[in-house]
């Protein structure tokens, strides 16, 4: 096979994966790209626009945006070409600036975290249905080595096909299965140029180093991602029964958990109580495999056995395990009138009031509310030590208090959504929608 051919041929594997993305696509969808100006996203652009074209779907809408970080002199520069690249194609097109001062540590992340932020807020002012990112096959095998070392128990999976984004838009990833050298490949056949952002060669990151490691071997690694993301699907299904069969849920703080259900299958319980530890101690990610073992081990403890991981306190009593937030490191905040905080990594409080409101635990020594009537006395108090307070008395009329789910607050991947949504139910939070983006299934 000639290189031109060959070339040819590489082309057709990402044209084939927009194919497949916009044939599924229901009558008049609105498809905002995410659009750096390198040869990822350009390349899902020109693919999905060129797709669209190809099936004659005229009732597809498809738009682009830029996110400019601000954090190279090139940025803005970068943003406009993109820009203009979608005018003369009659693309509609916005660059968002992340604004504001950008933090001295954990910069990725933050950058991260503001780009989904602005794409989710400028996709529900233009009514996009989803938002389409440009991960490849490349981007799926870094991340799979990336969290393998740190946590080499499986299931370690990749990203997942779909992400809700701050529970209320969704993420695609059409190009997942596609490599960056099929993309860039398709934009050479097209004479379509790409800018090549300089920070992906600065081993200073993780990931540079772990491309580099793997040297472009990708097959294998991509593969792998496929599979454990099946098998965290299974999971997380399971877990979702379990939780069913299982636990109960008290005030929106407290979870009893039947021991014998959740001997049955280990797996599941571990994947269960992962979710459930996160919740309940307000943190994005539950403890880890240790810290599981020994949670799994209290099925096996005397009456009146305790220990505490994950900011939460576990308690067996009898055949029932009693988990709630432990007391230690509870703190103090200030809600600023008209504003909205988040208190523990658990509560929304929203202030609709002209008065600033600081928020405490409430005393241990306080009336326990009517939802811990039902746990033994002494855990009845201590759980109500643990809810957000106004001092001594009740919250002032028109301070607003909800659960969050934390670990699903920002980043809900695909897989999950039957099981945060069991979890959603249970802790009194609206439900997390389903992706409405491609045609039903019969």
């Amino acid at each position: 096979m000639s290189a031109g051919s060959q070339t040819f041929s590489e082309a057709e594997t990402a044209l084939d994966a927009a194919h497949s993305f916009v044939s599924r696509l229901k009558p008049g969808c609105h498809v905002l790209v995410a659009v750096s100006g390198g040869s990822d996203s350009l390349g899902l652009l020109a693919a999905l626009c060129e797709a669209a074209d190809e099936f004659s779907r005229r009732d597809i809408r498809i738009s682009a945006a830029t996110v400019d970080h601000g954090l190279r002199a090139q940025s803005a520069d970068e943003a406009a070409s993109v820009a203009r690249f979608c005018a003369i194609r009659a693309i509609g097109h916005e660059t968002l600036p992340w604004r504001g001062e950008k933090p001295a540590t954990g910069l990725l992340a933050a950058a991260r975290d503001a780009r989904y932020r602005l794409l989710a807020d400028h996709a529900a002012r233009i009514g996009a249905d989803v938002i389409a990112v440009a991960h490849t096959l490349d981007d799926q095998a870094e991340t799979l080595e990336m969290r393998k070392a740190r946590n080499p128990d499986p299931p370690v999976s990749g990203m997942a096909a779909e992400t809700l984004l701050m529970g209320r838009a969704w993420v695609v990833r059409p190009f997942l299965s596609v490599s960056r050298q099929s993309i860039r490949d398709l934009l050479v056949t097209r004479e379509i140029a790409w800018i090549d952002d300089p920070s992906n060669d600065n081993a200073r990151f993780e990931r540079v180093r772990v491309r580099q490691s793997l040297e472009g071997a990708i097959a294998a690694p991509g593969a792998e991602a496929t599979m454990a993301g099946h098998m965290r699907a299974r999971l997380s299904e399971a877990a979702a029964g379990l939780f069913d069969a299982s636990v109960r849920i008290h005030g929106a703080a407290v979870a009893e958990i039947d021991l014998e259900a959740i001997a049955a299958n280990s797996d599941a319980a571990r994947y269960l109580l992962k979710t459930l530890t996160a919740i309940i101690g307000g943190e994005t990610h539950g403890p880890g495999k240790a810290a599981l073992a020994d949670i799994l081990a209290m099925a096996e403890a005397p009456h009146g056995a305790r220990m505490t991981a994950g900011r939460c306190l576990f308690e067996r009593n009898r055949t029932r395990l009693f988990m709630l937030r432990e007391r230690r490191g509870l703190e103090r905040i200030e809600v600023l009138p008209w504003t909205t905080r988040i208190w523990d990594g658990r509560w929304r409080i929203d202030n609709r009031t002209d008065a600033m409101v600081e928020i405490r635990p409430a005393s241990l020594d306080g009336e326990p509310v009517e939802a811990f009537a039902a746990l033994p006395p002494r855990l009845s108090k201590l759980a109500h030590s643990t809810m957000p307070s106004a001092g001594q008395g009740a919250l002032p009329q028109g301070v607003a208090v909800s659960r969050i789910l934390s670990p699903h607050r920002c980043y809900l991947p695909g897989f999950d959504l039957a099981l945060a949504n069991r979890m959603a139910e249970a802790f009194g939070v609206s439900p997390f929608p389903a992706p409405g983006y491609f045609v039903a299934e019969d």
